[in-house]
């Protein structure tokens, strides 16, 4: 039996990271207001797995349920928390980049007016958040971020 992706919550200090493992589909929770109070109380409640850079916030979780990510840069932070999680195993897809939600495909007649005119002329795929509703289409950064996703990922290997 394949176990279920981990959820995480980041802390304010991760905020670019919690977008990247959005963008690799993992279920992550984010807001730069949120207080250490709230963001624990959160991931007991959810049993999401509280990442931090903030040695004294992980060390007032419960064992197992926070990793102090010590890596510097983005990068480096995902493929620690790739690496830590096993997350090569899952193959999922993105969500949000903004609110987490996640992303249903959408036909191209409900995004006429929605998207730039030259959007909807050369772009063929949408999708939609099903919490903000913004609206995605494969642009010409997405190889940029499959690429950024995949060196992540063969890192972990």
């Amino acid at each position: 039996m394949n176990a279920a992706p981990p959820r995480f919550a980041c802390d304010v200090m991760l905020g670019s990271t919690a977008r990247w493992l959005r963008m690799m589909g993992i279920d992550t929770f984010y807001d730069n207001q949120a207080a250490d109070a709230d963001l624990k109380r959160l991931c007991l409640e959810e049993k999401r797995i509280l990442l931090t850079k903030d040695a004294a916030l992980h060390g007032s979780m419960p064992v197992g349920t926070s990793r102090r990510v010590e890596a510097v840069h983005t990068r480096e932070q995902l493929r620690e928390i790739a690496g830590a999680f096993q997350l090569v195993r899952f193959i999922l897809p993105p969500r949000c980049s903004l609110c987490n939600g996640e992303l249903a495909a959408l036909g191209k007649d409900a995004v006429e007016g929605l998207v730039p005119s030259y959007v909807f002329r050369s772009q063929q795929v949408f999708q939609r958040c099903s919490r903000c509703a913004r609206i995605y289409w494969p642009g010409t950064h997405l190889a940029k971020i499959s690429d950024f996703i995949a060196a992540v990922r063969n890192a972990c290997d």
